[in-house]
């Protein structure tokens, strides 16, 4: 449509409206769900349990999701790339939440976001116009003064509307009218009059965006314990001072075993900092865990306490996954690495018990 009106000369002020409804509707159609997803991210974040409070409450809800499901390749996932397991953890809430069943509060926000731009278009037509009248302007003033007016909410480039503004327009009043008309017109950038393409529309426009914001707020230190993978829970990336987990899990989850045997070694670090035994290293050094720090690198930057009283979450995980652990690891649970009788007596519903009293 820009070709043709540069190209024909004078044209009707009707065109003139219309064309530019065009780009003013397509800004708004990106700005409407720009601020749609901002609305739906502050509204999952105070309203989603999952996501109103720190990131280590996200993990819970994350842990007793895997529990509820009983995947080993979600937990795999989960243990050995756990800010890509965040990430589409989040993302799936947020699908779920703009899903066919659940979309009548994003409408809301739809709806809100749109009547406000639509509110704040009116306003810049009028004072554009007012501006445009007092300063016996053209329709190039008037654009000027159009796009300034809505630069702080709509990006809308003038140099998208040069086009058009060398029109030979006189009646300003009738512009203003005509441009009102096509605001307020049937056609809308943003709620359609098909609910799959606007639940498409959804999807596409609004859940990377929460998706985002959401991870970027629930984010921190990713630093993995060097013995079981636990992750910091330290809300600040690249924080002072040691890495720490309230919790930390059995050695089996990362694949350890004794030394020269395919047995694994399934006590927690907790429990293993407080005893006499020692951990080997890649290159061959071996030193005590009670002294684990001396090993430099990783180890050197983690506080580990000692501690014997162990969480039920992970010695569940070992009975339930037993085989699995087995193959993923090439080891066995045997000799020293038997699991003990009183583990296998561990119950899912009283580890998700356990979680949820956190």
């Amino acid at each position: 449509m820009s070709f043709k009106i540069s190209c024909q000369g004078a044209i009707s002020i009707r065109d003139v409206a219309d064309f530019l409804w065009d780009k003013v509707s397509s800004a708004m159609f990106s700005a409407v769900w720009n601020k749609t997803a901002i609305d739906l991210a502050d509204d999952m974040r105070s309203n989603t349990p999952a996501f109103n409070g720190n990131r280590s409450n996200l993990e819970r809800y994350i842990l007793i999701s895997l529990a509820e499901d009983e995947n080993f390749d979600n937990y795999h996932r989960y243990i050995h790339f756990p800010r890509d397991y965040f990430k589409s953890y989040i993302k799936k809430q947020v699908e779920n939440f703009c899903s066919t069943q659940k979309w009548e509060k994003l409408k809301h926000f739809v709806r809100c976001s749109s009547e406000s731009f639509k509110a704040d278009i009116l306003t810049a037509i009028h004072e554009s116009t007012v501006a445009t009248k007092t300063g016996n302007g053209s329709v190039s003033m008037w654009l000027d003064e159009f796009c300034q007016h809505l630069g702080h909410r709509l990006t809308l480039p003038r140099g998208d509307l040069k086009s058009i503004e060398h029109q030979e327009i006189k009646d300003i009043e009738f512009l203003k009218e005509a441009v009102i008309r096509a605001v307020e017109g049937p056609r809308s950038p943003t709620l359609q009059t098909s609910e799959l393409d606007w639940a498409g529309t959804a999807m596409k426009e609004v859940v990377p965006k929460v998706q985002k914001m959401l991870s970027d707020q629930l984010s921190g230190c990713w630093k993995q314990c060097p013995f079981c993978m636990a992750i910091c829970t330290n809300t600040v990336a690249g924080h002072t001072g040691d890495h720490s987990v309230p919790f930390h899990r059995s050695k089996a989850v990362n694949g350890w075993s004794w030394h020269k045997t395919d047995n694994f070694s399934i006590d927690f670090c907790t429990s293993a900092v407080a005893s006499d035994n020692y951990f080997l290293l890649n290159d061959g050094r071996s030193f005590p865990y009670k002294t684990y720090r001396l090993a430099g690198g990783e180890h050197a930057t983690w506080s580990i306490t000692p501690d014997m009283d162990d969480k039920p979450y992970w010695k569940w995980f070992v009975c339930r996954f037993k085989d699995q652990l087995e193959e993923k690891y090439n080891k066995r649970f045997s000799d020293k690495g038997e699991i003990p009788h009183v583990w296998r007596k561990i119950h899912k519903e009283e580890v998700i018990a356990d979680l949820k009293k956190l």
